[in-house]
């Protein structure tokens, strides 16, 4: 249940993510780089974008874990977009949370601490809900975590659609997309 002293936590979450961005945009301007202060504002845009798609899906638990997951330190930046119309899916709120902790815990467990790893998550709505998510970066060991992956207990309203990795280059770097939907 989403109390009081939670809001305070999530206001204050993303009061320090906008200060943080706000002291970028001024520190391009104070070195005189105006294109690199365009490009925070766009991405800053873009963000605050997504997370009001997101609040009109209905999905407030969800929603919640999304955003909190972003403004904290992980082994992986998380993005995250919300493709086609705006759709209630309150009835899928807690299984979404859910799903998001079982992958976003196993990407934990085998992304490579060192790495810049990305995670992008696109929740497609334009027919039922597909959820697409992207990794790029480097895993611990590619092989285990295909494997781990296939074996992962899901919820049980979602299904795989399908998965895949694809090793970039001599270094490990890997693009792996993976996509669930709604049974």
């Amino acid at each position: 249940m989403f109390d009081a002293k939670d809001g305070i936590e999530l206001l204050g979450s993303a009061r320090h993510d906008f200060l943080n961005d706000l002291q970028l945009i001024k520190g391009y301007l104070f070195l005189k780089k105006p294109e690199k202060a365009e490009e925070v504002v766009k991405r800053v845009t873009e963000k605050l974008y997504n997370q009001s798609r997101l609040a009109h899906l209905h999905i407030p638990n969800c929603a919640v874990f999304l955003m909190k997951y972003g403004w904290s330190s992980h082994a992986f930046q998380l993005v995250y977009d919300i493709d086609g119309p705006e759709k209630d899916l309150s009835a899928h709120d807690e299984d979404l949370r859910d799903v998001f902790q079982v992958l976003f815990t196993f990407l934990e467990q085998n992304a490579s601490q060192v790495a810049d790893n990305k995670v992008r998550v696109v929740m497609d709505t334009e027919v039922d809900l597909r959820i697409h998510l992207f990794f790029e970066g480097q895993l611990k060991d590619n092989a285990k975590a295909d494997g781990q992956l296939s074996k992962l207990n899901m919820n049980h309203s979602f299904q795989w659609v399908e998965h895949y990795m694809i090793v970039k280059d001599s270094n490990k770097s890997v693009r792996w997309n993976m996509c669930l939907s709604i049974k």
